[in-house]
């Protein structure tokens, strides 16, 4: 069996898909499980490509079916093939290490018991993402192994502390690892399935913070999360385009998870982006899994104040607050209306993101390096840090969060 399955599942983005895999299989180790789900509307450009590997012990290759899968679906279908004993998702545009194998191995020695392992990744714009905002990579060189407790996590995932524009809770199957015991866990409690609501990374993250029993994050990267043209992540900051994503999203769902009973009394919609997007996910866990939290109600207006800061223009800045502030007056008689504060920062003609090292990190302009791919900047980032399998983890290479300790007690 194979240490780590590294799964990709796909949808009409051939081009960067291509490159993805060719640089996952360029790594020569053979403890790594690839499985490649293509879910587009033509069979052939993949399939043609896949010829050159159809020898490859590694790789297992899911063609399209009689029927165009949800997303949901498609990553499914992905993890259900997959084998190995830690399991990883990576996006179409996107990077992972495969000698992440090596180092999953060295915790296993160390701690036993951890079955969730996740790192810093970092995002990368490929140069044809036309009107992309000019974005940097920050390189932390300390490389800590952060040993979280739950506790913490559940106040992270589901209280909203410290809360970005999502939560900052980690540890979805999407950019970090889970043990194939936490994920046959995860099918098992949760109707026969690895994956059930269409925002799929949350859908995982907020389930493994609930079943999981031991975490560990590493600060050095290990992947890289690519926005290419077609990404999803190009359109969270486009105001214009959400209602027509959000159709297509649920055209393909088939039902709309914001009128689910997990929702009553919350008045946010799919066309308020990504804070909307996250709640409707996190209640749909909560309701399904029977967990009930309370006090996360001003930590969420909070982050949907961080989100609306973050819009560049004051036309969009002024569109999406004005819905986030009509719903804060309608939840509750406007009872948490006084935690949501955005502000409009505006950004110079001539901004660019800052390059140099600051407070013990390198700052790498995505723009500026001439990286073309995903492998491309990781690859520069490694040549700033030990290879992976000459990295030996002790003891004391282990840190705790500094608030460590739960807001409140957690319920089983």
């Amino acid at each position: 069996m194979a240490k780590l399955s590294i799964c990709v599942p796909s949808r009409n983005r051939q081009i960067w898909f291509q490159e993805t895999i060719r640089a996952l299989l360029d790594n020569p180790r053979d403890d790594v499980e690839f499985v490649f789900a293509d879910n587009s509307d033509d069979a052939s450009i993949m399939s043609e490509f896949m010829r050159a590997h159809r020898d490859d012990p590694r790789v297992t290759f899911l063609p399209p079916g009689p029927v165009v899968y949800s997303m949901v679906d498609n990553w499914e279908r992905t993890v259900a093939a997959s084998s190995g004993d830690w399991v990883t998702v990576i996006g179409d545009d996107d990077y992972v290490d495969p000698d992440l194998a090596s180092v999953l191995r060295k915790v296993e020695l160390l701690l036993p018991d951890v079955e969730a392992f996740g790192w810093a990744y970092a995002s990368f714009t490929w140069p044809e993402s036309e009107g992309a905002p000019d974005t940097n990579i920050a390189l932390d060189l300390t490389h800590h192994f952060i040993d979280i407790p739950r506790e913490w996590l559940i106040r992270r995932a589901y209280l909203w502390a410290d809360a970005t524009t999502t939560p900052t809770h980690g540890f979805s199957i999407y950019h970090s690892a889970l043990s194939r015991r936490l994920v046959e866990r995860i099918r098992e409690r949760f109707n026969n399935r690895y994956f059930e609501h269409p925002t799929v990374d949350f859908d995982s993250s907020f389930k493994s913070v609930l079943l999981g029993t031991r975490f560990l994050m590493w600060q050095r990267p290990l992947s890289i999360h690519g926005i290419c043209p077609l990404s999803i992540s190009s359109i969270i900051f486009d105001p214009k385009r959400f209602q027509s994503a959000n159709s297509t999203f649920h055209a393909e769902v088939g039902r709309n998870f914001f009128e689910d009973a997990s929702m009553e009394g919350l008045p946010f919609v799919s066309d308020m982006g990504v804070p909307a997007s996250i709640l409707a996910t996190q209640q749909w866990v909560k309701h399904s899994a029977g967990f009930s939290i309370d006090g996360w109600q001003e930590n969420f207006a909070r982050c949907c104040a961080y989100y609306c800061s973050r819009f560049r223009s004051r036309e969009d800045f002024d569109f999406i607050t004005d819905l986030y502030r009509s719903s804060f007056a309608r939840w509750d008689g406007g009872r948490y209306a006084h935690a949501f504060n955005p502000a409009y920062a505006e950004m110079p003609a001539n901004y660019s993101a800052f390059s140099g090292v600051k407070d013990g990190k390198i700052y790498l302009n995505n723009r500026n390096t001439g990286a073309r791919t995903p492998r491309d900047i990781y690859d520069m980032m490694s040549a700033l840090a030990p290879p992976l399998e000459d990295v030996v983890i002790d003891p004391t290479m282990l840190r705790r969060p500094a608030d460590a300790a739960p807001a409140q007690p957690v319920p089983a």
